[in-house]
């Protein structure tokens, strides 16, 4: 496998109360058991001070750099700042990660993500394949594994656990954690936050076209997930239930307009196939005309 010193991870970090704390230990535990000392990038997004958060972090052995003061400024800020932050301090680290606070990782995640972007030199990023805290599999979307016997504050258990889930194979789909290659990373430019004004909502998509347009339409590019790996990610959208989501989704849907017009919706129409939200909004448009 290759060295995974040339990787780094990135987090935007938001508690909220005493459940988003047990999943943040789960979080750093796994993740120094699997990549000990790995270089973390952390923006501080409430609702702990910086100082309370570096105590609470000497516990886990891994490389912490705190951004932020503890004010939630949305999530295409706090990557874009993460990713800036490596560029700048840290301009020898090829892989860049964008992990959440609700994750699980198993033994020898990076590793097998790193190996595939090595052996698939075309791909700018990869995801794994995730367990949720529902059971379903992703992104096969419409299996599900009971995990019902399986404690979800037990990283032993969950590390002997998601490797039965694995095989052998890539499936195009998109979910996180996912692993950029950092050269194209900055090539596209990270998350524009001149058309992502709000705290969330679609910079996922916007990132996605960005690589789409880098890569070359005649070779339909779409994200894929390597199955080799499973990850556990508990919640899939930690930050739905925040007060307001619907007004930051609205805004920075206008930006993704704004950035890249209704092709640029056909194009996201294109990479999720099975997802009828991006076709509907582009005949909306054409109405319009």
């Amino acid at each position: 496998m290759i060295p995974i010193n040339n990787a780094a991870h990135t987090l935007p970090f938001l508690i909220r109360n005493e459940s988003d704390m047990t999943m943040a230990d789960m979080c750093f535990t796994s993740l120094a058991n699997s990549s000990p000392k790995a270089l973390v990038i952390l923006f501080n997004q409430g609702c702990l001070s910086n100082e309370e958060l570096k105590g609470y972090l000497k516990k886990f052995n891994l490389n912490v750099h705190i951004l932020g003061s503890g004010n939630n400024i949305g999530i295409a800020p706090a990557r874009t700042a993460c990713f800036h932050y490596i560029w700048n301090r840290h301009p020898d680290v090829q892989y860049i990660s964008e992990i959440h606070v609700d994750m699980i990782f198993p033994n020898g995640w990076v590793e097998k993500l790193v190996d595939f972007l090595h052996t698939h030199r075309e791909e700018p990023m990869v995801c794994p394949a995730i367990l949720t805290s529902r059971g379903e599999l992703h992104p096969e979307a419409r299996q599900k594994t009971s995990i019902s016997n399986v404690p979800l504050n037990d990283i032993e258990k969950m590390n002997k656990l998601l490797p039965t889930l694995t095989f052998d194979a890539v499936m195009e789909g998109f979910v996180h954690p996912v692993l950029h290659r950092s050269e194209i990373l900055k090539a596209v430019g990270g998350y524009d936050t001149r058309f992502l004004k709000a705290k969330q909502g679609y910079e996922d998509d916007s990132l996605l076209l960005g690589y789409r347009y880098y890569v070359g339409l005649k070779h339909n590019w779409k994200p894929k997930c390597c199955m080799k790996v499973r990850v556990y990610h508990a919640t899939l959208a930690q930050r739905t239930a925040l007060p307001d989501r619907h007004e930051s989704f609205d805004k920075n849907l206008r930006g993704l307009i704004y950035q890249y017009g209704v092709k640029g919706l056909m194009e996201l129409s294109a990479i999720y196939q099975d997802n009828m939200h991006f076709k509907q909004l582009t005949e909306q448009l054409l109405k319009q005309l």
